[in-house]
């Protein structure tokens, strides 16, 4: 995976040549760029150099985009594999337990898995927009689709974590407390799933209120992605890392 591509400050890294495209729309000679390898992922999704540099960007199709052809038409096959994997399997879900009443377990592990059943549905949405943009290798769903793409991972994601969190511990308590199963009722999990939905919010309400605009098309990674770029994120962004984790 190619390097985060910076925009004039940082130390360059020696040997890290990679082919440009010149004016003409040929690629030129290989010239050093200023991009790292050394990338990680925190536990929210985004990314994170692991060295302290300023004024990255990550915007520069020339730069950053993919130049092999079959890595990119390997994706675009591994996502439109995923996206279907998932809108099937969660319809089933929805449907054979609302409708059919299919699944012969406890009715609040049913009620948690219909709302994981719905947050995965909203990552595939999410996963869409992400598929649109890398086949047509650009900023195609316009600028409020690519709000959206930006802000949604960030809600969606940790609602996920927090879906699955809270059925290995009801499955826990059921089978530790199996007396006390029956108190477990179906509008009790509607509740606990109501509370997840809310706080995941937290995140996406930061967003707004510190730097709303503050999303762009990232060519790494053919996505819409929030930048955090605003000052207050260098305190909020480890405390909402340090949530996410708990």
């Amino acid at each position: 995976m190619r390097g985060w591509c910076l925009d004039g400050s940082g130390p360059e890294l020696p040997g890290e040549r990679l082919p440009m495209v010149g004016s003409s729309g040929h690629r030129s000679a290989y010239t050093t760029t200023r991009c790292y390898r050394s990338i990680r992922l925190n536990t929210l999704g985004s990314l994170i150099i692991n060295r302290p540099i300023m004024n990255v960007s990550f915007t520069n199709c020339t730069e950053c985009s993919i130049y092999n052809q079959a890595a990119r038409y390997c994706w675009i096959s591994y996502t439109i594999f995923t996206i279907l994997s998932s809108f099937i399997g969660d319809s089933i879900i929805l449907v054979a337990s609302i409708r059919y009443n299919a699944f012969k377990l406890h009715r609040a592990i049913v009620t948690i898995m219909q709302h994981m059943a719905v947050c995965d549905l909203i990552n595939s949405f999410s996963t869409s927009l992400f598929l649109v943009n890398l086949i047509s290798e650009r900023n195609y769903v316009g600028s409020f689709l690519c709000s959206v793409r930006g802000y949604l991972p960030y809600y969606s994601y940790p609602a996920s974590f927090y879906f699955t969190a809270a059925l290995s511990s009801i499955k826990l308590l059921i089978v530790q407390y199996p007396l006390h199963a029956r108190l477990w009722t179906k509008s009790k999990a509607h509740i606990v799933c109501g509370i997840i939905w809310i706080c995941s919010l937290a995140t996406p309400i930061l967003f707004l209120v510190i730097d709303k605009d503050d999303v762009q098309f990232n060519y790494l990674l053919y996505s819409c992605v929030y930048g955090f770029s605003a000052e207050a994120w260098t305190i909020w962004r480890p405390v909402l890392s340090s949530l996410a984790s708990v």
